[in-house]
């Protein structure tokens, strides 16, 4: 990508790129899949916080096997399947045959999961573990109403909050993704098309309110929810999907002690996502989690993926099948 716009204008296949190394500390790798998600969007249009220089590769996160290791890094690591962020913001995203990853935010795939599961892993439950488990505390006490529920990090949050014990209500938009998340768990749905998320919420749980709001989405859908905060309630925030932040004014947190809090999962340290990452797998191991609803797309149709998510139909993680493993 050469130039900032909408995606289908700005994003162009191309059958050979520039050669690239791993630096210090980094590992070249053979991308199998790539996810994708509103990120890329959203850096098309240079409306996103992090978006890198130009010109860069989308995808922020991969699985692929290692091919190699730079400065600092065992090269016994080559050859390795492995899945994680990818060095996005270095222009050496994922949706490319290589892309670039730091050797310390690299996990191996496990033999249960593909590696069109693997690509759509980190982030949303990085995020997830993030908002719920580190940032509001969630536990089996808590009811937790997830905005975004059908997209990645929506259905991520559904199924870590079930996987704490919490009673989950989804926000979604339609019939079909309504039930898209009762399947994965949901204990109740507002489909927010025909229904009032603030009213409904109210009145799922008998004028109390819900103890967490997990916000994705931001704008309208957002100032809903917290207007459904029970008292001692925690809103966490995680995105803008809408287009603009929940407009929640700080005086209206006082009369029922509700706390604002941003979840992002940057700036902890590595060991910190190492925990985190095995925190998810057990769960991942134990079924409690699944990679559920992935659209996948090849290679060749990447800019259909990111139109798709431009688009809004999205359910669970879009990702792109780059090569076959080795």
């Amino acid at each position: 990508m050469k130039s900032f716009g909408e995606p289908v204008d700005v994003l162009a296949f191309e059958e050979s790129a520039p050669s690239f190394s791993a630096g210090a500390n980094q590992v070249k790798v053979r991308v199998e899949a790539a996810g994708l998600g509103l990120p890329d969007v959203f850096s098309c249009r240079n409306s996103y916080p992090l978006t890198p220089p130009l010109p860069f590769v989308p995808s922020q996160e991969a699985a692929g096997t290692i091919v190699e290791a730079g400065e600092n890094v065992d090269p016994k690591l080559i050859g390795k399947r492995v899945l994680g962020p990818t060095l996005f913001q270095a222009q050496r995203g994922g949706l490319a045959e290589y892309c670039l990853m730091s050797e310390q935010g690299i996990y191996e795939i496990p033999d249960s999961m593909t590696s069109e599961e693997a690509a759509g892993f980190f982030i949303p439950y990085q995020t997830a573990w993030v908002g719920l488990i580190q940032r509001a505390n969630i536990d089996e006490n808590d009811t937790v109403l997830v905005l975004g529920a059908s997209g990645s990090s929506g259905c991520a949050a559904v199924q870590l909050a079930k996987a704490k014990g919490a009673r989950v209500i989804a926000v979604a938009g339609g019939p079909e993704k309504s039930r898209f998340c009762l399947e994965i768990g949901a204990d109740d749905v507002i489909d927010h098309r025909s229904q009032d998320i603030t009213q409904s919420a109210l009145d799922l749980t008998q004028q109390r309110g819900v103890d967490v709001v997990f916000d994705p989405v931001g704008g309208r859908p957002g100032r809903s929810a917290f207007k459904a905060i029970a008292f001692e309630g925690r809103f966490v925030v995680i995105g803008f999907a809408s287009g603009e932040w929940a407009r929640i004014n700080i005086s209206d947190t006082l009369l029922r002690n509700v706390s604002l809090i941003g979840a992002m999962p940057t700036g902890f340290s590595p060991d910190y996502y190492t925990k985190a990452h095995q925190g998810l797998m057990k769960y991942w191991n134990d079924g409690k989690l699944k990679v559920v609803g992935n659209q996948v797309f090849e290679f060749e149709d990447g800019l259909d993926a990111i139109q798709h998510i431009a688009s809004g139909k999205v359910e669970g993680k879009v990702v792109v099948r780059v090569s076959e493993p080795e």
